[in-house]
């Protein structure tokens, strides 16, 4: 009786065992503890160029430069992209930038405050600047930017945390993120309204929401876009891309001459117009 009854019981548990339900429960996703898989991204990037570093490119510094001074266009990123509909004023600020400049030359350094007034650059300045060399760093709770400029950090919470109420205006903003696949995504406000978009002269307000997506597309390739959201100055979002090149194992990120460091030398751009 008793072989017969233990018997049942272990005939009753290897069905329970292969049960899909109970299969179901026990396969199991990770609970909230368990660290899962995250894309890496880290290094130290710069915008990708055509022209190689060697032997005799490394004489004209870093390769933008050598760009100009060897003749090489940029590299094929896309088709230029169509200029953002913009409010009025920022229209009118927009085209003041482009007197005087080329299609492929930064907006006027007279007009732009990180060259006239030695303030930072702003976070997607700094990001699609092709003369920017930075790092990234990450970590469980949060992934840094280090830039050469200006010792300029960019600090991104990877917590959970949501935007502070009534944060006050900074000049990097607040960034939250978290990694969709092998994304980053990172979500940014609470910005002055005293640096541009970018270098080619796209003003912003103190209104300016931006979400960036970061992901590595080969192990030396780093994609970046952003998409700027700015009611105040422009009538609808508008996206920009850009490609880094990871550098070297062994490379250091110095830090850049700094603004203040140019005006003391008499070599600021300032300087040398009014001679």
């Amino acid at each position: 009786m008793r072989n017969g009854f233990l018997g049942s019981t272990l005939m009753v548990l290897a069905l329970l065992a292969t049960s899909p339900a109970l299969q179901a429960q026990t396969s199991a996703k990770p609970g909230p503890g368990v660290a899962t898989a995250i894309p890496d991204l880290s290094g130290n990037w710069e915008p990708h160029r055509q022209v190689p570093v060697t032997a005799e490119t490394a004489l004209c510094g870093i390769r933008v430069v050598c760009n100009g001074l060897l003749g090489v266009a940029g590299a094929p990123m896309a088709e230029k992209p169509e200029e953002p509909e913009m409010q009025p004023w920022a229209e009118e600020k927009y085209k003041a930038a482009r007197v005087g400049r080329g299609p492929n030359e930064f907006g006027r350094q007279d007009l732009d405050p990180t060259f006239s007034s030695c303030m930072p650059q702003g976070p997607t300045d700094l990001m699609l600047d092709e003369f920017r060399i930075f790092e990234l760093r990450q970590f469980p709770d949060e992934v840094l930017l280090l830039f050469d400029q200006d010792h300029l950090v960019r600090r991104i919470y990877m917590d959970g945390r949501g935007h502070p109420d009534g944060y006050t205006s900074t000049w990097m903003g607040h960034s939250i993120g978290k990694y969709e696949g092998d994304t980053l995504v990172v979500d940014t406000i609470g910005l002055n309204d005293k640096t541009r978009v970018d270098r080619v002269g796209h003003p912003h307000s103190d209104a300016l929401h931006f979400v960036e997506r970061i992901r590595r597309v080969n192990q030396k390739t780093l994609e970046y876009e952003v998409t700027i959201d700015d009611a105040k100055a422009y009538k609808k979002p508008w996206t920009r891309k850009i490609v880094q090149d990871l550098l070297p194992p062994g490379f250091q990120l110095l830090e850049g001459v700094l603004c203040e460091e140019l005006l003391e030398m008499g070599t600021h751009y300032s300087a040398k117009s009014k001679k």
